[in-house]
């Protein structure tokens, strides 16, 4: 079972008397609705596409499974108001030789429009995936987002939140189900999206990720570390999306007073507050596990790989920017996760450029960069560095 909600064959007949309602109120909005999906035709191995909605107004998106073989895929969303991208229909793996097909359904406006996706059957011969590693063309578009290195024990996620009364991401993150942590969790920052509210302390499981994949951590780490967030509860203050930074998949093993508490803890404070001058800041903060002094171990005697270092991305935007390259500049960030003693967060220590946090790292952020403001501009504002640039001070 997929941990989305399941989407029933059969559209409810009062949600879909409510579309078309709100639909012909709408009908002076000259937009027409449109349904598309990133790949229509995928191999037999469990995975996922993109679907791209266009409209004016309320929508719904189902599914209607052609043939007898049901309930092997899923959506992230099933409903929302005007255009959205990057829907998620995540599919199971289809063990039989033979290929099936389902339609995701959008009803808008009073219409039905359908898109036709079909899985192949499972190879005979065993042969090797002919895509193995689909992860690194499947990306949404989103600014914060690094290079999608999926691999058989890291899947990538993201999780959406209500903001301004609208649906939006609220962060994603590459899943690592061998050493149970993630490697980066990525997400855009500003003062609207931090929102208002208190912390939760809601622990719980991710609802996106199969329980035995990751730690169960009511409890805590056994031993001296912390449930250190990547994304910080403070960087969602509102409910929803406060609750889901207390998720198990959004913690790692981190030294407690020495490190998490004090000076890791004031360089999150430092990045919110570097938010508030930018329209947005998109931030991908993760960790190493190259150098890692070994496990800590979770509520069930699961061992979880404590990082070695950790680090942050952050590409700062403003429309009305005047830093040397208009209106983005970016840093690095690199730790070691070890015990500091000292509190202060000093930027100068540990900035860097992004390309030296890409060697460092191995990741390549930011890769959507580019396709906003070229190729030339993203690897001048990737490679120049930072420690010059008043705003880093």
């Amino acid at each position: 079972m997929l941990g989305f909600q399941r989407i029933n064959r059969t559209l409810p007949v009062m949600l879909l008397v409510a579309v078309m309602s709100l639909a012909a109120s709408c009908s002076n909005i000259n937009v027409t609705p449109d349904i598309s999906i990133s790949e229509n035709v995928v191999s037999g191995e469990a995975g996922y596409v993109f679907v791209d909605v266009t409209a004016a107004g309320q929508w719904v998106l189902s599914i209607y499974y052609d043939g007898s073989d049901e309930g092997w895929a899923d959506l992230t969303s099933s409903e929302g108001s005007g255009s959205k991208d990057g829907v998620i229909l995540r599919y199971e793996e289809n063990t039989s030789a033979e290929s099936r097909s389902l339609r995701v359904i959008l009803t808008a406006s009073g219409q039905d429009l359908a898109v036709t996706f079909t899985q192949s059957g499972k190879d005979p011969s065993g042969g090797d995936d002919p895509d193995p590693d689909p992860g690194f063309s499947k990306n949404p578009g989103w600014l914060e987002l690094p290079a999608l290195a999926e691999t058989e024990d890291c899947h990538f996620y993201w999780h959406d939140m209500t903001s301004g009364g609208k649906t939006v991401r609220n962060y994603s993150f590459l899943w690592d189900r061998e050493n149970l942590v993630a490697h980066w969790v990525a997400y855009p920052l500003n003062t609207g999206l931090i929102g208002t509210g208190s912390r939760t302390d809601n622990w719980g499981y991710d609802p996106l990720v199969p329980r035995d994949e990751q730690p169960e951590l009511y409890r805590g780490y056994n031993g001296d570390y912390d449930r250190g967030h990547q994304l910080p509860s403070a960087d969602r203050l509102t409910r929803n999306a406060n609750i889901a930074t207390f998720y198990f998949t959004n913690m790692t093993p981190q030294i407690g007073s020495r490190f998490n508490q004090s000076i890791w803890g004031n360089f999150e404070t430092k990045v919110r507050d570097w938010s508030r001058t930018a329209d947005t800041l998109y931030v991908v903060t993760g960790c190493v596990l190259e150098g890692s002094p070994g496990v800590a171990y979770d509520n069930l005697d699961k061992a979880v790989t404590v990082p070695g270092g950790y680090f942050k991305a952050l590409l700062w935007y403003n429309h009305a920017s005047t830093y040397s390259f208009g209106q983005y500049t970016a840093a690095g960030f690199f730790m070691d996760h070890r015990n500091y003693s000292g509190s202060t967060f000093v930027p100068d220590d540990y900035i860097m450029s992004i390309d030296d946090l890409e060697e460092i790292t191995g990741i390549d952020f930011f890769v959507n960069l580019p396709a906003k403001i070229g190729q030339a501009q993203a690897d001048a504002i990737e490679s120049a560095d930072p420690s010059g640039v008043s705003l880093w001070n």
